[in-house]
């Protein structure tokens, strides 16, 4: 939930007029990256390599007193300069419609869209680097793309699905079932249109003490059992979502406009708003996850290149 602040009210109408807190914006901001950042990350890398063999050129400019490595990182280089600036302008540009609107960022949500900003390069990085490397694999620019946008869709669609489907049900098993004289009784609501449950037992106050104490045991030892199994399936999703740059930055944005917005679930004992330190305490694993995407294809793209065959 994402807190609105109240701006003050309208000289016409009388009425409060809300402003969205600063991370709401890098929140829609991320939206977008998500799809439109991974496809500038792709676009920059699939044919890095490629073009160069099919145009015949990689023979020359290897034949020249230069090191391999020189020219990988060279054209790395060039393509994370090229990410870099483009985030930058989305960044700066979202910053200059955030004060057109009044809204004038604090300390801690400076940290927040700086935070913001490491993890959207993180992920558009991340597919840069995959994109590169199945640039010095494939022969030509066509297969490159191909495997690139597979391996995009499996990451950014596929994968979460997974973690949520029956698969990861097989994995964490059934879920517990309700104590025996305990059901839902599900009732129609006319006014919403929805459906609502009320838990009905057959215990009743006329039952004896030994069968209501079996009962509230019973009961105890269904919800312990029932907590036990969405932690399991917490872990598990959330271990597999690591492998994801997409989920991981919907993660990381997600949890920085909720703290913007002052809906955390986690902060300091005293009641007050969790600092840059907490914060990063929380989204550890998924800013490692983010580097360590990048850094494993950009080192097989690196391996690769230097043993490519150019004869």
């Amino acid at each position: 939930m994402k807190k609105l602040v109240v701006a003050g009210d309208d000289p016409v109408s009388g009425s409060y007029i809300y402003k969205p807190s600063v991370m709401t914006i890098f929140d829609g901001v991320g939206g977008l990256l998500v799809s439109l950042g991974a496809i500038l990350g792709i676009a920059m890398g699939f044919n890095l390599v490629t073009k160069e063999k099919e145009s015949k050129s990689l023979k020359i400019l290897l034949s020249n007193p230069i090191y391999r490595d020189e020219v990988i990182n060279g054209k790395a280089a060039g393509g994370i300069l090229a990410l870099l600036v483009a985030l930058l302008i989305t960044l700066v540009t979202s910053l200059g419609v955030m004060l057109l609107l009044g809204l004038v960022p604090s300390a801690d949500d400076i940290g927040f869209i700086l935070l913001f900003g490491v993890a959207a390069f993180l992920m558009i990085f991340s597919y840069f680097a995959i994109s590169m490397f199945m640039s010095t694999v494939a022969e030509d620019s066509g297969t490159s793309l191909v495997y690139t946008l597979i391996i995009f869709v499996f990451l950014s669609s596929l994968l979460p699905v997974f973690v949520w489907g029956s698969t990861i049900d097989m994995i964490v098993g059934p879920a517990p079932e309700y104590p025996e004289g305990l059901y839902m009784d599900m009732q129609y609501d006319p006014v919403t249109g929805g459906v609502t449950g009320t838990v009905v037992t057959s215990v009743s106050s006329e039952d004896s003490e030994e069968e209501m104490t079996a009962y509230d045991e019973a009961m105890e030892q269904y919800f312990e059992e029932l907590e036990e199994y969405w932690s399991k399936k917490d872990v598990i999703s959330g271990f597999v979502n690591l492998f994801s740059p997409t989920s991981n930055f919907k993660d990381i944005t997600d949890i920085l406009a909720d703290l913007a917005g002052g809906s955390s679930s986690f902060g300091s004992e005293d009641g007050e708003s969790p600092g840059i330190m907490d914060v990063l305490g929380k989204l550890f694993w998924n800013f490692i996850a983010l580097i360590a995407i990048p850094v494993v294809f950009f080192g097989g793209a690196y391996v690769r290149f230097m043993r490519l065959d150019v004869r």
